[in-house]
């Protein structure tokens, strides 16, 4: 697309949008940023909420998908579906943005980061972003913010077919409920045959299909034990199968999460939680076959205190324990089979003072190798007037070396450690006639002792330092017919020792989501994302990968009673592109569906 076609396309969508009729926005509610329910107005920090209506009418078929339409998000894929998959969030690396479900951290306590690529959006009812350092509330790896991702809330029963472009296939059924018991089941099962994940630029390509097939379960239980207690349980489960050009991986994911909820007093509830992630991936290649076991326990005992009004103080203990064990089958020897624990308090006190807002929190991390972490942050807000509210924040974070990082064999180094960073944000939000609001944010992360691969010494040593400069902007219009959502992000993420750009971060990323909503209940939908230029390095030296744009559309349509018709086009300028270098992306890609719901 050149700049005349740019400029042609974003008149024709601001053209568009200013047609509509007015209407208020529904503000979320959103818990990730101070482990409490508020408004996204409320919030201090710079959140973002996908919604399950968000998720229905994108027709999206990965999660990675909507989250690289996001402000701060940037997603490099290794190939076709299936095929690994990082998140870079304000620049940080995949491991240092911390990943939830359902309250449970997800992430590998091996590699340190989240297998993106095995979750099923049909699995998520809701996803909450927040930008920024949370390491006060959430402990190691939320440096470049937090995730959260909400397991699927049926009501009534749904099945769900979809078929599309390089054979992909798509079954899913849901079911939910309840009264005093409330539950939720949904199970999914996708095929596709892929495409070759590598190209001709790479001494190993091999111009084969690399398929990919994933079943997955998520389910929802909660029941009263008095009126003011009730226990909730949720999990979910993947099971994949991934082609590479000469080997499989299977891979195994799972999440639970058992919660106790207490309305002790008037002004003091409680929960404690017990959470199980377990991951299991066995590779089976020429090269010979290996296993590798992850295991994370975790509890958490959280207090809502309301010391008056406008005070809430929330304070809590948890703990956790990773385990993971590396296995070569083909010799039946193990390469490492470690553990480590961390323990930890934290504290946060939320304050309205008038037009000011403040939030203080703090944590100690206990961890077995490292000892004692102590990290904050203080958020402070002025509202002059009920449109308008100016943010400001500062917070440190850590993140604690992976199994991975310690003990692999060959690079494993147990002298790390731990990676550390700071972060100062300004924040301005305008609300104009309740249909439209602006958002900027401008921050600063500084992050030292940065964990890397040292060719010198074969292992992983602390080396570099690193600063992130960014700039965030955010427009949203909604009416009742239509909406837009416009993400400008502007960074300069940069090794501090040679002033070298960090690794498949572009320097600017723009993107527009614009809905329309028809009647009978149906909708049309257009995203254009674009990505500027990035810095990737191979074996052989650094490579410039070339911007692109994408243009994508989406359709739901209601067809008789109870059934609707479901239609996506990706790419639909059929752009080539790169993500990483020497790897491909899919070309444009068609895929339709139909859905039959009945009602609850």
């Amino acid at each position: 697309m050149n700049h005349s076609s740019f400029r042609l396309f974003s008149s024709l969508l601001l053209f568009v949008v200013y047609g509509g009729v007015n209407a208020a926005e529904q503000e979320a509610v959103i818990v990730t940023a101070t482990r409490t329910a508020q408004t996204a107005d409320e919030s201090l920090a710079s959140v973002s909420v996908i919604t399950r209506d968000d998720i229905k009418q994108s027709q999206a078929t990965n999660v990675t998908e909507l989250l690289r339409l996001q402000a701060g998000i940037d997603i490099a894929r290794s190939g076709g579906p299936g095929q690994q998959t990082g998140l870079f969030m304000r620049g940080t690396n995949a491991n240092q943005t911390l990943v939830l479900i359902d309250g449970v951290r997800a992430a590998s306590p091996t590699t340190g980061a989240f297998a993106w690529q095995h979750l099923s959006l049909t699995d998520v009812e809701r996803i909450e972003i927040v930008r920024g350092p949370r390491g006060s509330l959430y402990g190691s790896d939320a440096i470049g913010g937090v995730i959260q991702i909400f397991t699927r809330d049926n009501k009534g029963l749904h099945v769900r077919g979809q078929v599309g472009s390089y054979n992909h296939k798509l079954a899913e059924a849901g079911i939910g409920g309840g009264d005093k018991i409330k539950y939720s089941l949904n199970v999914t099962a996708q095929d596709t045959d892929g495409f070759s994940a590598t190209n001709e630029k790479l001494p190993y390509f091999n111009p084969d299909s690399d398929g990919y097939q994933n079943s997955s379960a998520s389910g929802r239980l909660m029941f009263p034990l008095n009126p003011k207690t009730e226990l909730r349980f949720s999990a979910w489960y993947a099971n994949s199968e991934t082609e590479y050009d000469d080997f499989v991986v299977d891979d195994i994911n799972s999440i639970f999460d058992a919660r106790l909820v207490n309305q002790t007093t008037r002004h003091w509830s409680q929960s404690f939680s017990v959470g199980l992630t377990r991951d299991d991936i066995e590779d089976q290649s020429s090269f010979g076959n290996g296993k590798i076991q992850t295991e994370r326990v975790m509890a958490d005992w959280q207090h809502n205190i309301t010391l008056s009004l406008n005070h809430l103080l929330t304070a809590g203990l948890s703990t956790q324990k990773d385990q993971g064990l590396n296995e070569n089958l083909d010799l039946d020897t193990i390469n490492f089979d470690q553990s480590v624990r961390n323990d930890a308090v934290f504290i946060e006190l939320q304050s309205q003072l008038g037009n000011h807002s403040l939030n203080l929190s703090g944590r100690v991390d206990d961890h077995e190798t490292y000892g004692d972490h102590t990290t904050g942050n203080a958020a402070w807000g002025y509202s002059p007037t009920s449109d308008l509210r100016v943010t400001a924040s500062y917070g440190t974070g850590f993140r604690a070396p992976s199994l991975n990082d310690l003990y692999y064999p060959f690079f494993g180094n147990p002298d790390l450690e731990p990676e550390t960073s700071q972060t100062a944000e300004l924040g301005l939000r305008y609300k104009y006639k309740k249909h439209q609001q602006l958002r900027v944010s401008v921050y600063r992360n500084d992050i030292e002792n940065l964990i890397s691969y040292d060719f010198v010494t074969a292992q992983a040593e602390n080396i570099n330092d690193a600063r992130i400069d960014g700039l965030e902007l955010e427009y949203q219009y909604n009416q009742t017919t239509w909406s837009l959502l416009a993400a400008l992000t502007l960074q300069n993420a940069v090794d501090k020792s040679d002033n070298s750009e960090l690794l498949r971060r572009p320097r600017e990323k723009l993107s527009l989501q614009l809905h329309r909503t028809l009647t009978k209940q149906g909708s049309v939908g257009l995203e254009w994302l674009y990505v500027g230029e990035r810095l990737d390095r191979t074996l052989t030296g650094d490579e410039i990968l070339d911007p692109y744009h994408l243009i994508n559309l989406s359709g739901v349509v209601n067809m008789a009673k109870n059934l609707w018709m479901e239609a996506r086009v990706d790419n639909l300028l059929d752009e080539d592109y790169e993500q990483v270098y020497g790897y491909n992306t899919p070309g444009m890609s068609v895929f339709l569906g139909v859905k039959y719901k009945l009602p609850e």
